[in-house]
Order: C-alpha cells, then structure tokens, then sequence
C-alpha cells in the first residue's frame, strides 16, 4: 500500500531503545503524514520488486556502517539512491501523474549515501567525532536563504565521517550549512534532494543518552564525552528544527 514517506533504515541504535527511524516516525507522523518502513540491511537487495513509489518522499537514515563498507545492503543502498536522484528530476517521479517526482532527504549516514550518489569517493575521515550540540553557519555566513533562513543554529552532532567540500564541484549541488569541524553540515541538489549531516530528529534528552550510550565508540573516535555533555547543557535547540528542515521540504 503507498505511503507518503518511505523511511529506509540503516543498522544500529541511537540509544538502547530508539533505532535511527523511530524519532524521524514519530515526527512525520505528528505532522499528519502516513509512512513506511525499509529495512536497508535485510531488504534493499528486493527493493525494485516490492517497494511502491511513496506519494511525497522517501528518508534515509543515520546508521553505524560506513558508506566505504563492501557489504552487499551498502553497495545497493547507494544504487538506491542514486535512482531515487534521477527520479526527483522526472514528473511523477516517472509515473504518468504531473507534479514532482518523491524528495530524497538523508540524515546523518543518509546525507553521505547522498553524497556518495552524486559523487564516488565523496565520504572522509575527520579529526574527531563531533557529538553533541553543535552550531552551524549558512554557507556563506549570514547570507539568506530562498526559504528565508539565515544565520547560526543549533544541531544535534553525531558523525565520525564527513562529506568532502569537493561535492560543491557537482552540477547542481549547494552547501546549505558547515562549521568549522565540518565543511558540509546540510546540502542540497536541485529542488527534491537534501541531506543533514547532523540529526534534525532528535530532542536535547535523546543527545544525553545517546552521549551516555555510545560513550566507548565516541572516545575511540577521538571524542570528548564530557565535551558533548557540556554542548547540550550550553546551547539551546529549537523544537522546529525537523518541521523547518524536513517536514516543509516534503511538502514543498
């Protein structure tokens, strides 16, 4: 049965209890809108068969394993999106209905499948995890949006990948938001594809136990878990940030 938005789901949790999709559900659905669930590891092989073509969107989400993996769900994860990209630019998404094709929105892992999709070899090391509250800037630093967005805002961090600046070199693609750890924080491609490097989703509480969760892995890639602990008690975070970011970008 069609749904409005397709969630496509990595692996791992956020927190013990919470996997990458449930906050992303629960958000869409408040907003009104019907979804779905792909499960990338265990299903994205049959996805050509048996996935219907959602009437607005599909969301991709974080996850643990890294786009440079050889596993067979990541290699055709990243095929995935790479068609889901070609159909934004066909009506209908190709079906005979006039209108845009689906958005393509990509959080976290997901903003690298993105990147990765429009161009091979896009996803680096950096120096460190960046967790926690963190703000960015507008690319271009205080210049105004189309959507009339400008300035800093707050964002929940919880990366030890990054997206290269040399994505700016593919037709198309802007650099919505970066700061001084990472580059490219959010970009977009043409009107129906954006991607979040950080995790719009996700509530203050949910970034203290998702900090106390995955302390050992933040300290292994050269996090600090007290640094993240004190972002969240410093900066404040907007409870619109999903329904600017995402919701309104379905609907548009």
């Amino acid at each position: 049965m069609p749904v409005d938005v397709q969630i496509c789901v990595a692996d791992g949790l956020i927190y013990d209890g919470l996997d990458y999709a449930d906050r992303i559900e629960q958000r869409l659905t408040r907003a009104g809108l019907s979804c779905g669930r792909l499960n990338l590891p265990a299903e994205v092989a049959d996805v050509a068969a048996r996935l219907p073509r959602p009437n607005l969107a599909y969301v991709f989400t974080g996850g643990q394993t890294s786009v440079h993996s050889d596993a067979a769900w990541m290699r055709a994860t990243v095929a995935l999106v790479r068609e889901l990209i070609a159909d934004t630019d066909r009506p209908g998404g190709g079906a005979a209905s006039a209108g845009p094709g689906p958005a393509v929105i990509g959080v976290c892992l997901g903003s690298q499948l993105i990147a990765e999709a429009l161009r091979p070899d896009s996803i680096i090391g950096t120096s460190g995890m960046e967790v926690g509250l963190t703000p960015v800037c507008r690319a271009g630093d205080g210049h105004r949006s189309r959507d009339g967005d400008h300035g800093v805002h707050v964002v929940p961090s919880f990366h030890y990948q990054a997206i290269s600046p040399r994505i700016e070199e593919v037709d198309g693609v802007r650099v919505e938001y970066r700061n001084d750890h990472t580059s490219v924080q959010a970009l977009s491609f043409g009107e129906r594809v954006f991607g979040y490097q950080f995790h719009p989703e996700l509530t203050s509480d949910d970034v203290r136990r998702l900090i106390d969760f995955n302390k050992d892995v933040i300290t292994e890639w050269n996090g600090d878990p007290e640094a993240a602990h004190r972002s969240v008690e410093r900066y404040q975070l907007h409870d619109d940030l999903f329904e600017r970011l995402v919701i309104d970008r379905i609907r548009r």
